[in-house]
């Protein structure tokens, strides 16, 4: 009906956010607002599909409408399923051929052999057909299975090179050592970012186990976890450019979403990418970067492309233009010219010295503060932020133990919030 691979996962990732777990568009809805090819929205809607477990997507109802939405509980399922969207590449039937003759023609001999005997092994086994595969393409896949993948190895032999398989890297570990190697790997794929390279290697490494030392016992879900967020992995190839360019000191050009009716500031322009940031609680990446000597802060999950540059960019005097605007910010709000912090000021009461817990984990979670201690068991917090707003859902976190005294705005917000759940309830009317 359609191809198995595609090559870029631009769409694929678009689909995802405005279809599946952002916006729940209808499939006619998602067209209209991207402007995008109907035939090939409904297709990639359907690889998609192909990829996720179907317990995953739910299935709602407006009228004749269907919309679509991912539905999972990361407590009963640790295992990011959206990983599978990944394998959406661009292989042809040929190439993959090609990559598992060369293994299978590496590993017949006991030796290492040359580019000219490869093809001889090929040409005896009818394995290739050379009207569509040329000497240079079986190069480029020898270059991309030793630089890329390591499964082969590469020595110079006079004037060419001989090609062999690689070793067992993990030959000198002893079953036992490659069990843990495995659950340290099955713990850190979800904790440690990017989480895409820990699940890939935790999936080879699977297939090693069971095929090389044949081992079948399964170590699936042995851990759990708290604040445990899948959809940012689907942000992952921008993390990866964003990554790179900052670890080469490499300007980039960002390309936003955009709606017809919207417009984003520094749209392709040149840009100096600084830092990544991480909301744990939302399970949101932002990027940090400076343009004409201002800072400005981009969610990740609004760019829509990253161009890295040749252009170098020197570091001299950004710590301190990053200290100066996020230095004080609780998630993502940045300060630029003569900006300001705001003053959160608020009471904490606590019924007895057995609550004290609650005090001591305020202090490690608010990191920079001042307190004072007013009566038995209250406590007054100050706390510089650049914007206290931001701070309005970690103090819902503490609700019937925090009093806002500070700003003033803050504490209506809150009040509001409070008088809307009550009426959800039937408390008050």
């Amino acid at each position: 009906m359609f191809a198995d691979f595609i090559k870029h996962y631009d769409l694929i990732r678009s689909i995802l956010r405005d279809v599946f777990l952002y916006g729940c568009f209808s499939r006619d809805d998602y067209e209209n607002k991207k402007r995008g090819s109907s035939r090939k929205v409904s297709y990639e809607m359907r690889r998609i599909q192909q990829y996720i477990e179907k317990d995953f997507i739910k299935f709602d109802r407006d009228g004749k409408t269907k919309l679509l939405s991912l539905s999972y509980d990361s407590i009963t399922n640790t295992k990011n399923f959206l990983v599978s969207t990944y394998l959406n590449k661009s292989f042809t039937k040929a190439d993959l051929k090609l990559h598992y003759s060369i293994l299978l023609a590496l590993n017949h001999y006991d030796k290492t052999i040359t580019l000219k005997e490869l093809e001889e092994f090929f040409v005896e086994n009818e394995l290739l057909d050379y009207d569509k595969v040329s000497s240079k393409t079986i190069e480029r896949k020898l270059k991309e299975l030793c630089d890329s993948m390591g499964l082969v190895t590469c020595e110079k032999q006079g004037r060419g090179k001989s090609y062999g398989i690689a070793q067992d890297i993990l030959r000198s570990l002893k079953d036992e050592e490659i069990v843990n190697l495995y659950l340290v790997t099955s713990l850190y794929k979800n904790v440690f970012f990017p989480n895409m390279a820990g699940y890939y290697f935790q999936d080879t490494l699977k297939q090693y186990i069971s095929f090389h030392r044949n081992m079948t016992k399964d170590y699936e879900d042995v851990f759990q976890y708290q604040k445990l967020h899948f959809h940012p992995i689907i942000e992952e190839e921008i993390l990866w450019k964003l990554i790179k360019a900052i670890s080469k000191n490499r300007k980039v050009k960002i390309e936003y979403k955009l709606s017809e009716n919207r417009q984003v500031r520094y749209n392709k322009e040149i840009v100096i990418p600084y830092k990544i940031r991480y909301d744990v609680d939302c399970g949101r990446f932002y990027l940090v970067a400076f343009y004409n000597e201002r800072c400005f802060v981009s969610r990740l999950d609004r760019i829509q492309e990253i161009h890295l540059l040749e252009e170098e960019y020197s570091e001299e005097g950004l710590i301190e233009k990053y200290n100066f605007s996020m230095g004080k910010s609780w998630s993502s709000v940045h300060l630029n010219g003569e900006s300001a912090p705001q003053t959160l000021k608020f009471k904490v009461t606590i019924e007895s010295n057995s609550e004290m817990y609650i005090i001591d984990r305020i202090k490690g979670e608010l990191k920079t503060y001042s307190v004072e201690k007013q009566e038995e068991n209250t406590f007054v917090f100050t706390k510089e932020v650049n914007d206290c707003y931001e701070m309005i859902p970690w103090i819902r976190g503490y609700y019937g133990k925090i009093e806002v005294m500070e700003p003033s705005y803050v504490k209506r917000k809150i009040n509001s919030d409070w008088k809307e759940m009550l009426k959800n309830y039937g408390v008050i009317s």
